[in-house]
């Protein structure tokens, strides 16, 4: 589920994308393919906490499989060129006069759209456009009041283009924010402190009076900590102090909030809690997939490996640069830039998995030695203890 942003880049929604979990044995088919992604649609709209686009073949539409799923909040991706077909234009327009929702894959070439599709989302790719030719798109689909959503947005030049060019709504890969305020380098700095001392302790040691000192002589962790530990407290009294959480739980139990609010000012320097919640999710998914995996390293430095891949993202700095300021033991120097051990291979099959290339993600995973299937599971569980750990998940039974 990739992210789809605003043009104030806030995340409205989540766009859906699946394969095959096996490849060796093929695809069962387009329509056996989208029917079984359909079927998963109200598991992955509870975890999501938004909509959905959910893309669909005309068969499914024509069969009557959605109205089964008129309560759930998601948009259904037809190809534009489905609408060319009469007995798909028919159903789709029975649906949307009960409600449904459909958005449209590809420029509308040929016949004008029904009155209907009035609002609608077209989803256009920014990898096989050219600059002009989605300025220029773009700019016709607004003015036919339609809603452009442009996919493939991989670097901040395709952003920046797609952004000027008045797009609704574009999702891609993770991105280096724009600058809309000023740096705040004091928590960037609170930022590296922390990971840095999660990091002197990624082996499994017990962390001792060192800890101590350096939440001491940072208030501002210490303040974000003991809010933290407030808020995970059962009943109604939490710890006065992070020295008294300390007495009361233990230093292990501090130092493992202090991964959720190391997450959370990463959210907090680059203007963007959809960051925090990466962080956490992939911090989640190393430490479940990582256990698996030969000469499995200790959980603390399987979350920290997963916290590491967004670090370049939310400081705006590129991985060497984070290096000078990082103190890291080689497996974790490798997460950032080589990405030839275990951990580093691990977040290359994230990458592939959360942008959607499939085929890296089976490659990568053989490589691996791991099934598909078993990154998967992991990450959509790690998708729900994020959710639930930052506080942003709906109740739900998923």
């Amino acid at each position: 589920m990739q992210p789809v942003r605003d043009r104030r880049e806030r995340v409205i929604a989540y766009a859906v994308s699946s394969c095959a979990a096996d490849s060796r044995f093929g695809s069962a088919g387009a329509d056996d393919d989208a029917l079984h992604t359909v079927e998963m649609v109200p598991r992955l709209s509870r975890l999501a906490g938004r909509t959905v686009i959910v893309p669909i073949t005309p068969a499914i539409v024509r069969d009557g499989v959605l109205t089964r799923f008129a309560s759930t909040d998601a948009v259904w991706l037809l190809a534009t060129d489905a609408l060319e077909d009469a007995r798909t234009r028919r159903a789709v327009d029975r649906l949307l006069s009960t409600g449904f929702h459909f958005a449209l894959e590809g420029y509308p070439e040929g016949e004008p759209l029904p009155p209907s599709f009035l609002g609608s989302t077209i989803v256009l790719d920014a990898v096989r456009t050219s600059p002009a030719a989605l300025t220029s798109r773009v700019a016709m689909l607004l003015e036919a009041g339609l809603h452009p959503l442009i996919r493939g947005v991989d670097d901040r030049a395709t952003r920046q283009v797609v952004i000027a060019a008045g797009a609704s709504m574009h999702s891609g890969r993770l991105l280096m924010r724009g600058r809309t305020s000023a740096i705040d380098r004091e928590l960037e700095d609170t930022i590296v402190r922390a990971i840095n001392m999660l990091t002197a302790f990624a082996d499994g040691r017990a962390p001792d009076a060192a800890f101590d000192h350096f939440v001491r002589d940072d208030p501002h962790l210490a303040a974000a900590l003991l809010r933290a530990l407030n808020s995970a407290a059962l009943g109604n009294r939490g710890p006065r102090s992070v020295a008294h959480a300390m007495t009361m739980l233990g230093r292990d139990a501090v130092m493992e909030q202090l991964v959720l609010v190391t997450t959370r000012l990463i959210g907090d320097v680059s203007h963007d809690p959809e960051l925090a919640f990466v962080a956490l999710r992939r911090a989640r998914a190393c430490e479940r997939v990582g256990a698996a995996l030969e000469g499995a390293l200790h959980p603390r430095a399987r979350v920290i490996a997963g916290v590491l891949s967004t670090l370049e993202f939310a400081l705006g700095m590129p991985p060497s640069m984070l290096l000078d300021r990082l103190t890291l033991p080689p497996m974790l120097r490798d997460v950032l830039v080589d990405r030839e051990q275990t951990m580093g291979r691990l977040l290359d099959v994230i990458d592939a998995l959360e942008y959607g290339w499939w085929d890296d993600v089976q490659t990568r995973c053989i490589a691996l030695g791991i099934a598909p299937l078993v990154v998967g599971d992991a990450w959509l569980i790690a998708w729900r203890s994020a959710r639930d750990e930052l506080g942003l998940s709906r109740s739900d039974t998923a």
